[in-house]
């Protein structure tokens, strides 16, 4: 390694040097180890692309990388070096000369294993290093509140969800990390990254509006071999099928699992009969079925959650499908607020109904105060509950 002057960290600069990456998108630009894709030139070719279509920044592993790409692009890179040192289990950025190549190499931002598993160096030195001889910050890929807690602790300037599900500790946890991220930004005021399977456009926003600083996204934008191997297995899978009656021309099947072609085709076709054999004209189109949503949600300051009602009108219906209030701020009348705002809305579009449905450990009283009479009762559904379908004239 090349002798580095020390560069005094400045924590006032933090904010200046998070700005850019501000509710963007980063792209981990990375390739299978046995891929052809996995060369620097075609990494920072990717990373160039993905920039040039508004990410804010890519993650790149490993510094030869990172220097490819450093020469391709100005936008911020977040560099790691996977490195698997016998017995330690940490392997994301796990010492600080892996840092050190990676901040030599070009790397705004130093990606390290975050989580509470052994590690070559404690984690409060490597990270003082990076910010006290590198001058950069460091990102805290992490997989729990608790390695969360203990990274910010240790001085990490950004938590990624990058672990969550990928260790011994949240194995069988099922990422996107959205509950972690929302547990992490009620103790700490930290930027959180949410990372890990925000595989679609929807998920993206969705990280975004519960408070992430940014989102990464990896495979679902750069996994070209995961892409066809998907399409290949789809179309060499044949669903099984449980035969029930055969004759000589046509046979029963069932199947125990989804079949979605079939049952799209199906329901394709009863959308197309209800329109040609009613004379409610225009009742049935798709865009009508659909619906219009009405959803009305109680913020907090930091536009948190804290309260919301989702329905839709469809016809001169109002259909309520979920109405939900924090325990922490219930029986105050936001509930009944909702409600109102709901059923007035559904009045100025010329809705003269309101319907939803309720179970027995639910809200059936709460909505019979508001007006709501049942007019359908099953029992046992599911066993030892009873289910409920109530409706109001608007």
């Amino acid at each position: 390694m090349s002798s580095q002057v020390v560069i005094q960290f400045m924590p006032r600069d933090i904010a200046q040097l998070l700005k850019p990456l501000e509710s963007g998108l980063i792209v981990s630009c990375q390739a299978p180890a046995d891929s052809p894709l996995n060369h620097p030139t075609i990494i920072a070719a990717i990373a160039e692309s993905v920039v040039a279509q508004n990410a804010v920044a890519v993650r790149i592993d490993t510094p030869e990388r990172v220097t490819a790409v450093r020469q391709r692009i100005s936008a911020p890179i977040l560099g790691l070096w996977k490195q698997k040192i016998p017995g330690y289990e940490v392997y994301i950025t796990p010492r600080f000369e892996q840092a050190q190549a990676l901040a030599e190499a070009g790397a705004d931002f130093i990606a390290i294993d975050a989580t509470l598993r052994d590690r070559p160096e404690p984690i409060e030195i490597l990270i003082q290093r990076i910010h006290q001889e590198l001058g950069k910050l460091v990102v805290a890929d992490i997989d729990s509140l608790e390695s969360a807690i203990a990274a910010i602790q240790a001085g990490a300037d950004m938590i990624a969800t990058t672990m969550y599900g990928f260790t011994p500790a949240t194995e069988g946890c099922s990422p996107p990390a959205f509950d972690l991220l929302a547990e992490i930004l009620e103790k700490s005021n930290v930027p959180v990254i949410c990372e890990g399977k925000v595989n679609s456009p929807e998920l993206a926003r969705q990280a975004i509006d519960l408070g992430a600083y940014a989102v990464v996204v990896g495979t679902a934008i750069t996994g070209i071999e995961a892409h066809v191997q998907a399409f290949d297995a789809a179309l060499r899978k044949k669903i099984p099928a449980l035969l029930i009656e055969r004759n000589d021309t046509y046979h029963f099947a069932l199947f125990t699992q989804e079949h979605p072609s079939y049952r799209n085709y199906v329901r394709s076709k009863l959308r197309q009969y209800n329109p040609e054999t009613t004379s409610a004209n225009g009742y049935f189109d798709q865009s009508a079925l659909r619906g219009l949503p009405i959803e009305i949600f109680l913020l907090d300051d930091r536009d948190k959650v804290k309260a919301g009602l989702v329905s839709l009108t469809r016809w001169n219906w109002l259909l309520i499908e979920a109405l939900w209030v924090e325990e922490s701020i219930r029986r105050q009348g936001f509930a009944s607020q909702l409600m109102h705002l709901a059923e007035q809305e559904a009045r100025r579009r010329g809705c003269t109904e309101a319907l939803l449905d309720t179970f027995s450990f639910q809200a059936k009283e709460f909505y019979e105060k508001l007006g709501y009479e049942m007019f359908a009762q099953v029992d046992d559904y599911p066993s030892g509950y009873s289910f409920f379908q109530l409706k109001k004239e608007l």
